[in-house]
């Protein structure tokens, strides 16, 4: 029995060893797992600090080029000068106040971001001109650990001999490029601002000298008319004997004047009533008007008995071929495809204006707001687009400088262009008989040139007279739809002069429309703005409806009759700007607030953006 014991109690002091050789082994184990655990963490949320400062100073600096494009589009500065010492000042700012030391010299590089059509991806060149796009790297890899960029040290990795580690951490931001349709309004009214009847607002001075420069940039064959406006004026026959008269009639706005080389006795008048008047007198010259049932009567026959004339005297008519004659029309084609000479001068005689004091007169003038009123289609007056006729001339301005500024600026936009009248087309292709230009398929394109010539060749109620706005609208979504890039923002820029009277027939507005969740400006739950117009309300609805496909729309509203409320309202509902282009006491002052809104537009680049694949940044 003895024996036996000594045996156990060796057997148990042998397990005892081993028990505190594999109790020595484990706590090494955990102590390594531990230290791996703690030090992981520690790499983790160092890892995470840095990416956390540098993405929120990429897109500071990022920032900072937005408000270079900014302050380019409000003061006209060249937008390639863009304030990169600024932009890095910033993103070294915002990365210390998150504790992370960022280098200026090698961790904050700029580039270009452009869109690659062969691969359908948008690649970055760094270094390249203008900026639009930013890298910001902080990294920690410096042996000297008192350096604000040293390794990181370890808590345990000293005892895998591993005591500090390199870390690293990047975000590249960019302004991102917008695929831009801008709808225009090609309705009748955008010619009003150079007709006779803006003279109240602008004055007769300046309308005529606008007129003036509308004629000149025709340049059409008008005969014997000149600028300076005339009545007709016939001159009798020669004195057939010594006592015959030399009898000269001036027609001139519902009155006539008479002079004669001899004593006149009696003047007749025939009204365009048929009813006459007549008037015994004496003397050589006289104005003549009707009186009574006759005051303010069209006078169209005047017979002039002087001298020793019998019967009723000389006839004189104020015929269409009587005009032709004294302005040298008669043998002068009709200058256009539509119009004529008759219709010009019927216009004068009842149409121009009584306050200008044209009417009944016969010039380039009066031939200019008759093309204005009555012939302003292309198809009618095919050279009308040569002209500065407002406020249309004041949008082409103005698209002219936006495409400009987008060129300079290089950031990747592409416009499109729709227009819109009683109804709506994309404007893509440019056949005139002496130009053509062509987008080819490309509809939303970087083509500024062409895209500038097609605009630039166009006229107010180029194709049509009435204003559906919301055909517009829905036509530039579609062109969207089936032209915009991948990873471009989709932006409408929306304009007119003037109020939206067409709508898809057959269309209402939804049952579960809310206005309350569309023109609450001011946030209290209530609607700002509603309307029962139905045209209106097609406008907004086409508007909405491409916003929920992730359109933003701004708006542009021109002349003292543009409806504020509705383009005010569709600007609020999809995400845009609303820019107020009231006109002023004169045209200059229309266009410069035309370029200004146009400038603000193209300077209205979306907010910066991080990429979150980085594979998107190789040159």
């Amino acid at each position: 029995m003895f024996g036996t014991f000594v045996i156990l109690k060796g057997h148990r002091q042998h397990r005892r060893g081993v028990f505190i050789v594999l109790a020595s082994i484990i706590m090494i184990v955990l102590f390594a797992f531990l230290s791996l655990g703690l030090d992981t963490g520690l790499i983790s949320l160092e890892q995470t600090r840095l990416q956390n400062a540098v993405d929120s100073a990429a897109l500071a600096a990022s920032q900072e080029i937005t408000s270079s494009v900014h302050a380019a589009g409000d003061d006209g500065a060249d937008p390639n000068s863009i304030a990169v010492e600024q932009a890095k000042a910033m993103a070294i700012d915002v990365a210390e106040r998150n504790g992370v030391y960022v280098d200026p010299d090698q961790d904050i590089i700029f580039g270009k971001r452009t869109y690659n059509e062969g691969t359908g991806k948008w690649d970055i060149t760094w270094n390249a001109e203008p900026y639009n796009v930013v890298k910001v790297i902080a990294r920690r890899d410096q042996p000297n650990m008192s350096a604000r960029d040293s390794k990181l040290p370890l808590a345990f990795g000293w005892a895998v001999g591993t005591p500090t580690i390199d870390l690293r951490a990047e975000a590249i931001a960019f302004v991102e490029a917008r695929d831009m349709v801008v709808v225009l309004d090609f309705s009748g009214s955008m010619n009003d601002d150079s007709k006779y009847s803006a003279i109240s607002r602008l004055g007769q001075g300046p309308i005529e000298e606008n007129m003036t420069n509308i004629i000149n940039a025709m340049n059409p064959n008008l005969g014997d008319l000149t600028f300076e406006q005339s009545y007709l004026r016939i001159v009798g026959d020669p004195p057939s004997n010594y006592g015959a008269p030399q009898n000269v009639v001036t027609f001139k706005d519902r009155e006539v004047y008479v002079e004669s080389t001899k004593n006149i006795s009696r003047v007749k008048l025939y009204f365009d009533n048929g009813r006459s008047q007549t008037f015994n007198t004496s003397g050589t010259s006289g104005t003549y008007s009707g009186s009574g049932s006759n005051n303010g009567r069209k006078i169209e026959t005047v017979y002039v008995k002087a001298g020793n004339a019998s019967g009723n005297g000389e006839k004189f008519e104020d015929t269409n071929s009587a005009v032709k004659r004294a302005f040298g029309l008669d043998d002068v084609p009709y200058p256009y495809e539509r119009g004529s000479w008759d219709e010009f001068i019927n216009y004068c005689r009842d149409n121009v204006p009584s306050n200008t004091g044209n009417r009944q007169k016969y010039g380039k003038l009066n031939y200019c707001d008759y093309i204005l009123n009555n012939r302003y289609h292309h198809y009618e007056t095919e050279d009308f687009w040569k002209a500065p006729h407002y406020p249309f001339h004041a949008v082409k301005e103005g698209f002219t400088l936006f495409l400009g500024f987008l060129e300079d600026l290089d950031f990747g936009d592409e416009v499109g262009i729709v227009s819109y009248d009683e109804s709506s087309r994309v404007e893509h292709t440019l056949n005139d008989d002496d130009t053509y230009a062509s987008l080819n398929g490309d509809w939303i394109s970087d083509d500024y040139t062409t895209l500038n010539t097609i605009q630039r060749h166009k006229q107010a109620a180029h194709y049509g007279t009435y204003t559906a706005m919301g055909f517009g609208v829905n036509e530039a979504d579609e062109l969207l739809k089936n032209h915009s890039r991948h990873g471009a923002r989709p932006t409408i820029v929306l304009m007119t002069d003037g109020n939206a009277n067409r709508y898809q027939s057959g269309w209402s507005l939804p049952h579960d429309w809310n206005w309350n969740e569309l023109t609450d400006y001011d946030g209290d739950g209530q609607a700002d703005y509603t309307t029962n117009d139905r045209s209106k309300q097609y406008a907004i609805w086409e508007a909405v409806q491409a916003h929920k496909r992730g359109v933003t729309i701004h708006t542009m509203s021109v002349g003292a009759s543009a409806d504020r409320e509705v383009m005010t309202a569709i600007a609020n509902a999809c995400g845009g700007i609303h820019i107020s282009v009231p006109g002023g006491a004169t045209i200059a002052e229309l266009q410069s607030q035309m370029l200004e809104a146009f400038r603000q537009i193209a300077a209205k680049v979306p907010p910066p953006q991080l990429v979150y694949d980085l594979s998107q940044a190789s040159e």
